[in-house]
Protein backbone atom coordinates (compact mmCIF):
# COMPACT_ATOMS: atom_id res chain seq x y z
CA UNK A 1 0.00 0.00 0.00
CA UNK A 2 3.01 2.48 1.27
CA UNK A 3 4.68 1.71 -2.67
CA UNK A 4 0.68 2.40 -4.52
CA UNK A 5 0.93 5.52 -2.26
CA UNK A 6 4.35 6.85 -3.07
CA UNK A 7 3.76 6.22 -6.76
CA UNK A 8 0.49 8.08 -6.69
CA UNK A 9 2.14 11.25 -5.48
CA UNK A 10 5.42 10.67 -7.65
CA UNK A 11 3.00 10.64 -10.89
CA UNK A 12 1.13 13.98 -9.18
CA UNK A 13 4.19 16.16 -8.39
CA UNK A 14 6.60 15.12 -11.49
CA UNK A 15 6.28 16.53 -14.72
CA UNK A 16 7.36 14.70 -17.19
CA UNK A 17 8.25 15.83 -20.89
CA UNK A 18 7.69 14.50 -24.38
CA UNK A 19 9.51 14.38 -27.57
CA UNK A 20 9.23 17.88 -28.93
CA UNK A 21 8.12 19.89 -25.75
CA UNK A 22 10.79 22.98 -25.67
CA UNK A 23 12.63 23.57 -21.60
CA UNK A 24 12.72 27.04 -20.92
CA UNK A 25 12.48 28.34 -24.83
CA UNK A 26 15.58 26.40 -25.68
CA UNK A 27 16.12 22.74 -25.31
CA UNK A 28 14.06 20.98 -27.01
CA UNK A 29 13.28 17.08 -26.18
CA UNK A 30 14.81 14.40 -29.00
CA UNK A 31 14.16 11.96 -26.47
CA UNK A 32 14.32 10.27 -22.72
CA UNK A 33 17.16 8.54 -22.06
CA UNK A 34 16.65 7.31 -18.62
CA UNK A 35 13.53 7.70 -16.11
CA UNK A 36 15.11 7.32 -12.82
CA UNK A 37 13.98 7.53 -9.00
CA UNK A 38 15.87 10.64 -8.77
CA UNK A 39 15.64 12.23 -11.98
CA UNK A 40 14.54 12.18 -15.58
CA UNK A 41 17.79 12.49 -18.43
CA UNK A 42 16.42 14.22 -21.78
CA UNK A 43 18.67 14.04 -24.97
CA UNK A 44 17.74 17.44 -26.20
CA UNK A 45 18.73 19.96 -29.17
CA UNK A 46 20.14 23.36 -28.00
CA UNK A 47 17.82 25.82 -30.30
CA UNK A 48 20.16 28.62 -29.60
CA UNK A 49 23.73 25.93 -30.81
CA UNK A 50 22.12 24.05 -32.79
CA UNK A 51 23.95 21.08 -30.46
CA UNK A 52 22.91 18.32 -29.04
CA UNK A 53 23.48 18.13 -25.11
CA UNK A 54 21.71 16.25 -21.74
CA UNK A 55 19.32 17.69 -20.03
CA UNK A 56 18.31 16.45 -16.08
CA UNK A 57 15.26 17.62 -14.25
CA UNK A 58 15.05 16.83 -10.37
CA UNK A 59 12.07 15.11 -9.44
CA UNK A 60 9.93 17.20 -7.03
CA UNK A 61 8.53 13.84 -5.55
CA UNK A 62 12.46 13.83 -3.90
CA UNK A 63 12.89 18.24 -2.92
CA UNK A 64 14.24 16.80 0.47
CA UNK A 65 16.86 14.85 -1.00
CA UNK A 66 17.50 16.23 -4.45
CA UNK A 67 17.69 20.04 -3.10
CA UNK A 68 20.68 19.29 -1.98
CA UNK A 69 22.02 16.93 -4.18
CA UNK A 70 21.39 19.32 -7.14
CA UNK A 71 22.94 21.54 -5.51
CA UNK A 72 26.60 19.60 -4.63
CA UNK A 73 26.11 17.96 -8.14
CA UNK A 74 26.35 21.27 -9.93
CA UNK A 75 28.53 22.59 -7.67
CA UNK A 76 30.74 20.05 -8.46
CA UNK A 77 30.87 19.67 -12.08
CA UNK A 78 31.01 23.48 -12.22
CA UNK A 79 34.81 22.73 -10.68
CA UNK A 80 35.50 20.11 -13.12
CA UNK A 81 37.77 20.56 -16.23
CA UNK A 82 38.38 17.15 -17.61
CA UNK A 83 38.59 15.31 -21.12
CA UNK A 84 36.36 12.47 -19.75
CA UNK A 85 33.82 14.31 -17.27
CA UNK A 86 31.21 15.83 -19.55
CA UNK A 87 30.84 19.40 -18.86
CA UNK A 88 28.10 21.38 -17.40
CA UNK A 89 26.54 23.64 -19.68
CA UNK A 90 23.60 25.39 -18.02
CA UNK A 91 21.55 25.61 -14.72
CA UNK A 92 18.47 26.80 -15.36
CA UNK A 93 14.85 26.60 -13.67
CA UNK A 94 11.43 26.55 -15.42
CA UNK A 95 7.77 25.92 -14.67
CA UNK A 96 9.64 25.29 -11.18
CA UNK A 97 11.20 22.43 -12.22
CA UNK A 98 14.93 22.30 -11.55
CA UNK A 99 17.25 21.21 -14.92
CA UNK A 100 20.87 21.44 -15.47
CA UNK A 101 22.69 21.08 -18.98
CA UNK A 102 26.00 18.95 -19.68
CA UNK A 103 27.96 17.91 -22.76
CA UNK A 104 26.23 15.26 -25.04
CA UNK A 105 28.84 12.30 -25.47
CA UNK A 106 28.62 9.75 -27.92
CA UNK A 107 29.40 5.73 -27.22
CA UNK A 108 27.93 3.48 -25.23
CA UNK A 109 27.97 2.92 -21.05
CA UNK A 110 30.03 -0.18 -20.38
CA UNK A 111 26.57 -2.18 -18.80
CA UNK A 112 25.09 -2.25 -22.40
CA UNK A 113 28.31 -3.48 -24.10
CA UNK A 114 28.44 -5.95 -21.81
CA UNK A 115 25.15 -7.54 -21.37
CA UNK A 116 23.56 -5.80 -24.84
CA UNK A 117 26.32 -6.73 -27.35
CA UNK A 118 28.07 -9.55 -25.69
CA UNK A 119 31.32 -7.69 -25.78
CA UNK A 120 34.51 -9.39 -24.72
CA UNK A 121 37.60 -8.07 -23.46
CA UNK A 122 41.17 -9.33 -22.96
CA UNK A 123 43.12 -8.82 -19.82
CA UNK A 124 45.14 -6.44 -21.39
CA UNK A 125 42.28 -4.73 -22.58
CA UNK A 126 40.83 -4.53 -18.99
CA UNK A 127 43.24 -3.31 -17.14
CA UNK A 128 43.78 -0.82 -20.28
CA UNK A 129 40.52 0.63 -19.95
CA UNK A 130 40.68 0.50 -15.97
CA UNK A 131 43.92 2.15 -16.08
CA UNK A 132 42.00 5.16 -17.91
CA UNK A 133 39.23 5.71 -15.80
CA UNK A 134 41.37 5.43 -12.87
CA UNK A 135 43.47 8.59 -14.00
CA UNK A 136 40.22 10.34 -14.43
CA UNK A 137 39.68 9.43 -10.47
CA UNK A 138 42.95 10.73 -9.71
CA UNK A 139 41.83 14.03 -11.19
CA UNK A 140 38.57 14.28 -9.14
CA UNK A 141 40.21 13.17 -6.27
CA UNK A 142 43.12 15.93 -6.64
CA UNK A 143 40.20 18.27 -6.71
CA UNK A 144 38.51 16.64 -3.68
CA UNK A 145 35.61 15.07 -5.29
CA UNK A 146 34.75 11.28 -4.34
CA UNK A 147 32.39 9.93 -7.10
CA UNK A 148 30.44 7.78 -4.65
CA UNK A 149 29.03 5.55 -7.99
CA UNK A 150 31.75 4.18 -10.31
CA UNK A 151 29.48 1.09 -11.60
CA UNK A 152 29.68 0.09 -15.04
CA UNK A 153 26.32 1.83 -16.08
CA UNK A 154 27.94 5.80 -15.30
CA UNK A 155 31.24 4.72 -17.56
CA UNK A 156 30.91 5.46 -21.05
CA UNK A 157 33.47 4.54 -24.21
CA UNK A 158 33.49 6.32 -26.88
CA UNK A 159 35.82 4.82 -29.86
CA UNK A 160 38.29 3.75 -27.34
CA UNK A 161 38.13 7.06 -24.90
CA UNK A 162 36.74 6.22 -21.50
CA UNK A 163 34.24 9.08 -20.43
CA UNK A 164 33.06 8.81 -16.25
CA UNK A 165 29.65 10.37 -15.48
CA UNK A 166 26.44 10.46 -13.35
CA UNK A 167 27.57 12.54 -10.34
CA UNK A 168 24.57 12.60 -8.31
CA UNK A 169 25.97 10.55 -5.29
CA UNK A 170 29.68 12.63 -5.55
CA UNK A 171 31.15 14.28 -2.46
CA UNK A 172 33.23 17.18 -2.24
CA UNK A 173 35.57 17.08 0.69
CA UNK A 174 38.21 20.04 1.84
CA UNK A 175 41.58 17.74 0.51
CA UNK A 176 42.86 19.09 4.24
CA UNK A 177 40.30 16.65 5.64
CA UNK A 178 43.24 13.64 5.01
CA UNK A 179 40.81 11.30 7.18
CA UNK A 180 37.68 11.75 5.14
CA UNK A 181 39.44 12.17 1.79
CA UNK A 182 40.74 8.32 2.43
CA UNK A 183 37.98 6.64 3.13
CA UNK A 184 35.86 8.05 0.64
CA UNK A 185 39.01 7.14 -1.63
CA UNK A 186 38.78 3.78 -0.55
CA UNK A 187 35.17 3.27 -1.70
CA UNK A 188 36.09 4.47 -5.18
CA UNK A 189 38.56 1.82 -5.31
CA UNK A 190 36.88 -0.60 -4.57
CA UNK A 191 34.20 -0.23 -7.15
CA UNK A 192 37.31 0.40 -9.37
CA UNK A 193 37.81 -3.26 -8.42
CA UNK A 194 34.73 -4.14 -8.98
CA UNK A 195 34.29 -2.55 -12.40
CA UNK A 196 37.71 -4.15 -13.56
CA UNK A 197 36.19 -7.77 -12.39
CA UNK A 198 33.11 -7.09 -14.72
CA UNK A 199 35.35 -6.51 -17.42
CA UNK A 200 37.06 -9.75 -16.77
CA UNK A 201 34.35 -11.90 -16.52
CA UNK A 202 33.10 -10.98 -20.10
CA UNK A 203 36.03 -13.70 -21.79
CA UNK A 204 34.89 -16.08 -18.35
CA UNK A 205 33.83 -19.49 -20.60
CA UNK A 206 33.59 -21.77 -17.52
CA UNK A 207 31.22 -22.90 -14.89
CA UNK A 208 29.96 -20.40 -12.41
CA UNK A 209 29.19 -21.77 -8.78
CA UNK A 210 27.42 -19.55 -6.72
CA UNK A 211 29.68 -19.58 -3.50
CA UNK A 212 32.94 -19.94 -6.04
CA UNK A 213 35.34 -16.93 -5.32
CA UNK A 214 36.87 -15.29 -8.39
CA UNK A 215 40.35 -16.28 -7.48
CA UNK A 216 38.94 -19.68 -8.17
CA UNK A 217 37.28 -18.77 -11.57
CA UNK A 218 39.24 -16.25 -13.39
CA UNK A 219 42.80 -17.45 -15.04
CA UNK A 220 45.00 -13.64 -14.52
CA UNK A 221 48.25 -12.60 -14.00
CA UNK A 222 49.58 -12.96 -10.48
CA UNK A 223 50.21 -8.92 -10.99
CA UNK A 224 46.48 -8.47 -12.44
CA UNK A 225 45.28 -10.63 -8.50
CA UNK A 226 47.53 -8.37 -6.50
CA UNK A 227 45.90 -5.03 -7.96
CA UNK A 228 42.10 -6.84 -7.74
CA UNK A 229 42.89 -7.89 -3.86
CA UNK A 230 43.92 -4.72 -3.07
CA UNK A 231 41.30 -2.40 -4.74
CA UNK A 232 38.78 -4.67 -2.96
CA UNK A 233 40.88 -5.14 0.46
CA UNK A 234 40.99 -8.83 0.15
CA UNK A 235 43.85 -9.92 2.26
CA UNK A 236 46.48 -7.17 1.78
CA UNK A 237 47.13 -3.57 2.24
CA UNK A 238 43.98 -1.13 0.68
CA UNK A 239 45.27 1.47 -1.77
CA UNK A 240 44.83 5.09 0.16
CA UNK A 241 46.57 7.17 -2.92
CA UNK A 242 45.67 7.08 -6.84
CA UNK A 243 49.24 7.10 -7.35
CA UNK A 244 49.53 3.64 -5.53
CA UNK A 245 46.93 2.23 -8.05
CA UNK A 246 47.89 3.38 -11.16
CA UNK A 247 51.65 2.75 -10.22
CA UNK A 248 50.47 -1.01 -9.48
CA UNK A 249 47.92 -0.87 -12.94
CA UNK A 250 51.16 0.03 -14.73
CA UNK A 251 53.16 -2.96 -13.47
CA UNK A 252 50.39 -5.68 -14.54
CA UNK A 253 49.72 -3.66 -18.09
CA UNK A 254 53.88 -4.47 -18.40
CA UNK A 255 53.53 -7.88 -16.89
CA UNK A 256 50.37 -8.98 -19.34
CA UNK A 257 51.68 -6.94 -22.11
CA UNK A 258 54.91 -9.52 -21.67
CA UNK A 259 53.23 -12.55 -21.57
CA UNK A 260 50.74 -11.89 -25.16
Amino acid sequence: MHWVIKQIRQRLLDKHYAIGDVLAERYSVESVLQNGSYGIIYLCLDLRTDVICVVKQMRKSKRRENKENYLEETSILTQLRHEGIPKLLDVFVYEGESFFTMEYVTGKNVEDTLFATDRTYTEIECLTLLKQLTEIVCYIHAQGVFHGDIRIPNVLVDNGAVHLIDFGLASSVKVTDRTMCEQLACEDFFDLGDFLLYLLYSSYEGPTKKNRPWTEELVIHPQTTILLKRLLQIDSVPYVSCEEVLEDLDKAIVSVSSDI
